[in-house]
């Protein structure tokens, strides 16, 4: 009697044990996949992490699990470059069944509507997806000019707006509406905090998730980059109401960065502090010199290798040229951006910029955390702040 009662014990505590720990579970097929690895991957806020993988038998099948996040987390199955969109915020059985050849384009999801949803906006950007590539194809045959290359993208973006918005306003707590919000479409940001039309997108969704879940990073980082936007916008209307003044000059060592915010070459304001949560490479340069092509190549390495991990490059161009510029950055993966006041650029004197190239690394919580000449290993450099939480 006495062993059974260890027993009943012993089961009761691994129950309870089970209980303190929910998880959830992802699992289908994917056809035609024998031999190849499927990865399942959290989407963080600043980076992208690996959960589990497994290499796939003939019949495809898989199963994976995990906790269960305390907020809407976003996750995915990511197969040779390819992968597919979740949503969990409880304890949930999801089923995906797709086939190698088009794994995220054709695959049918089973158990939650918001991961349905995902797939509607997912589906909306691979159209808008498949018209930039014929529109960049025409682009580099030059069978259109670059200011018509550029109005086309411009469209397309405002295509997805119209197309997304239901998602956002029919339920501002959703995670469908949160995805929305993030998708780009190569650099361009689909929606912009600092525009005054898709900030009050961002504000409905930040103040649905600052009442629904307050506790949730996203929430915090949507909160911030609403509130920069409004802020923005008022700077904006201010500046063109009242002459520029010339900006306090401050020492940048162990500080929190200066924010910036300037156009790329969509005409989009892009802000530095709607990188927060990456590891960010804060760039003053100049395409219009010799040293600008080698130093491109490197710096496409860097990227290549770490953007995954959460790494970005937030590029200042102040090249005098505003069409070379844009021919120059079309090229380009990372965040590109102009001051049109060239070597009298305010955010140049803000971060006492004497030279051309100036970089700055900058830590997930907007922090310098060094400058170029302070830097023995780069490479080492960006490796470690990528580590730290």
């Amino acid at each position: 009697m006495r062993y059974t009662n260890l027993i009943i014990i012993g089961l009761a505590a691994l129950m309870l044990s089970a209980c303190g720990q929910p998880r959830f579970q992802v699992e289908g097929n994917v056809e035609g996949a024998e031999g190849k690895t499927l990865y399942f991957e959290q989407q963080g806020l600043g980076a992208v992490t690996m959960l589990d993988s497994q290499v796939l038998k003939p019949s495809g099948r898989f199963r994976f699990k995990a906790e269960v996040p305390a907020y809407p987390e976003f996750y995915r199955l990511r197969l040779e470059g390819k992968s597919i969109p979740l949503a969990v915020d409880s304890v949930v059985h999801l089923v995906v069944h797709s086939q190698a050849e088009h794994f995220n384009s054709d695959y049918r999801v089973e158990g939650s509507e918001d991961c349905l949803q995902l797939q509607e906006l997912l589906q909306l950007k691979q159209e808008v997806a498949a018209r930039y590539d014929t529109v960049n194809a025409s682009f580099r045959q030059k069978e259109i000019s670059q200011d018509a290359y550029i109005e086309a993208i411009r469209a397309m973006a405002d295509d997805y707006k119209q197309q997304a918005l239901p998602f956002i306003y029919g339920n501002p707590r959703s995670a469908a509406a949160y995805y929305a919000l993030y998708q780009r479409l190569q650099r361009l940001l689909l929606f912009n905090p600092n525009d005054r039309t898709d900030n009050q997108a961002f504000a409905a969704v930040a103040t649905s998730w600052q009442q629904f879940y307050p506790e949730s990073p996203r929430t915090a980082n949507l909160v911030r980059l609403t509130l920069s936007g409004m802020s923005q916008i008022r700077k904006e209307r201010q500046q063109s109401e009242a002459p520029a003044h010339t900006p306090e000059v401050v020492e940048l060592d162990k500080m929190h960065s200066f924010d910036i915010t300037l156009p790329n070459i969509f005409g989009q304001a892009v802000s530095l502090s709607s990188l927060e949560g990456k590891v960010v490479m804060l760039d003053f340069t100049a395409y219009q010199t010799d040293y600008s092509a080698s130093r491109t190549l490197t710096m496409r390495e860097l990227y290549n290798r770490y953007e995954s991990y959460g790494f970005e490059i937030f590029q200042v161009s102040l090249d005098t040229d505003e069409h070379f510029w844009k021919t120059s950055a079309l090229n380009l993966p990372w965040i590109c951006v102009r001051d049109q006041n060239s070597l009298r650029s305010t955010y140049a004197l803000q971060y006492y910029v004497q030279q051309l190239p100036t970089f700055f690394l900058i830590d997930r919580h907007g922090n310098i955390a060094a400058r170029d000449e302070t830097i023995k290993d780069l490479e080492k450099e960006i490796v470690r702040l990528l580590r730290e939480k």
